[in-house]
């Protein structure tokens, strides 16, 4: 995340939206205080309704290792105010929250905005946005983000000095967002705003939903829980997909739609670190990005698909959609690598010849020994988006650039096969992760055959 510093002076100007100028007129109650009526869990087992509120419990009984979500099946919603009443005990610093203008993951996980707390912390509350930009607003601040993800803070005289709240406690939080605008109340009180103006990563609209955070044993309720909406979201625009493309992506060995952070993914794909740099729901940009399609930004986090996946025995393709924004293409894009000696495939970027210059280049070990081709970033927009492939059929080895043939030469042999992980932006050497990929990623994909030309040019195809 860009964390340049522009001139404080702008935060002046922009509204403040206080909890006392908005009255109940118009609000619409999302919870009937005894049944979880409208809305749904991926694991029930977490939620009840207790003393009138929706509770969440984890105990050592019943442990969570990962964060559960309760999400309003009302739809989406855009602009708003939410007002709910909340408390969360448990032992030690524990963590819990609501998401709104959210997009829920293929494995049920949650990224998007959230209002977010945290007993033990000075702060207690913040906005905050889940597998993306993290803390956005601490309590006590307005952040400003520009047009292009730049962040100003400034202090809120309203929100100074110690919290007059306590988590433990019910307390009311009142949430109102208007465009870009994000305005948090605690008790009656203004607590954080947020003026989101990056276009790539505002969210206009998403899901609601509670949550229950994965740790320690822990109560979190939410109780008179109402809606009032402002504007309402707009309808999902129809997917456009080549049907041809989607079939051959569904017969891969291994297709993974990177947008989602291999959350859900089949074969499993775990992001590392965690919760570090990396950024989901980040909206596509430059020449080559499609309408609609969201993406991952890494800036060094990898992918770990684990060691078992290989190509065939004499054939293997590799599909990775890649874009560096700064046209550096000096990382590891695609890789079961490990160095020369064991190397199955790796689909990278470097400075091969070193002319200063970045190169794309695939290379495969077979029992007749290593081969690599590469073409320089010379050839194509280094800045836009690309299909890039590696294809290895048992008698060539060739790398293509957006359906084009872009470098070749014959070559044999059976595939060495090797106890790598299969890494997607980095690549292994001598035991280490090295040469991670910082840049933009949307899909990758794993055959273990070779495609034919008319299936690579398939892949450039929306």
């Amino acid at each position: 995340m860009m964390k340049r510093v522009f001139r404080l002076a702008i935060l002046v100007a922009v509204p403040i939206l206080s909890g006392a100028a908005f009255g109940e007129e118009g609000f619409v109650p999302l919870f009937d205080g005894k049944s979880l009526d409208g809305w749904r869990a991926a694991d029930p087992s977490y939620w009840s309704v207790r003393d009138g509120a929706v509770t969440g419990t984890i105990t050592k009984s019943h442990p969570c290792d990962t964060n559960q979500y309760l999400v309003w099946e009302g739809g989406e919603i855009a602009d708003f105010e939410l007002k709910l009443e909340s408390r969360v005990r448990g032992q030690g610093g524990i963590n819990n929250g609501f998401q709104y203008r959210s997009r829920e993951l293929p494995d049920h996980d949650v990224c998007g905005y959230q209002v977010d707390n945290n007993l033990e912390t000075p702060w207690l509350v913040r906005l905050y946005d889940e597998y993306g930009r993290h803390t956005m607003a601490m309590r006590g601040e307005h952040a400003v983000y520009d047009a292009e993800g730049n962040r100003a803070a400034a202090p809120l005289a309203e929100a100074a000095g110690d919290a007059w709240f306590k988590l433990e406690d019910w307390h009311e939080y009142h949430l109102v967002c208007v465009g870009g605008e994000i305005t948090l109340n605690v008790d009656g009180r203004l607590a954080a705003t947020v003026s989101d103006n990056d276009p790539r990563r505002r969210e206009p609209q998403g899901i609601l939903a509670l949550q229950l955070h994965s740790g320690p044993p822990t109560v979190a309720q939410f109780r008179n829980i109402r809606l009032k909406v402002l504007r309402p979201a707009e309808p999902a625009a129809p997917t456009r997909q080549n049907p041809q493309r989607r079939a051959l992506l569904d017969a891969a060995t291994a297709w993974w739609p990177l947008d989602t952070g291999g959350h859900g993914a089949l074969p499993p794909l775990r992001h590392i670190p965690a919760f570090e740099q990396f950024e989901l729901n980040v909206c596509g940009a430059g020449n080559g990005a499609r309408p609609g399609e969201k993406v991952v930004v890494m800036s060094g986090a990898y992918f770990d698909a684990g060691p078992e996946l290989h190509g065939g025995k004499e054939a293997v393709t590799v599909f990775l959609r890649a874009r560096d924004p700064k046209g550096a293409w000096n990382g590891g894009l695609f890789a079961k690598r490990g160095g020369h000696d064991r190397v199955h495939f790796n689909l990278f970027s470097a400075d091969v010849d070193g002319d200063g210059g970045g190169d794309i280049g695939f290379e495969v070990r077979t029992e007749q020994g290593f081969a690599m081709v590469s073409f320089p970033v010379s050839e194509m927009d280094a800045t836009a988006w690309h299909e890039l492939a590696g294809r290895y059929d048992g008698k060539s080895l060739e790398i293509f650039c957006d359906g084009r043939r872009m470098a070749g030469k014959d070559w044999g042999g059976e595939l060495v096969r090797n106890t790598e992980p299969l890494l997607i932006a980095a690549e292994t050497d001598g035991g280490n992760v090295v040469r991670h990929f910082h840049g933009e990623l949307a899909e990758a994909a794993l055959w273990d055959r070779a495609l034919d030309d008319v299936e690579i040019g398939l892949l450039s195809k929306e």
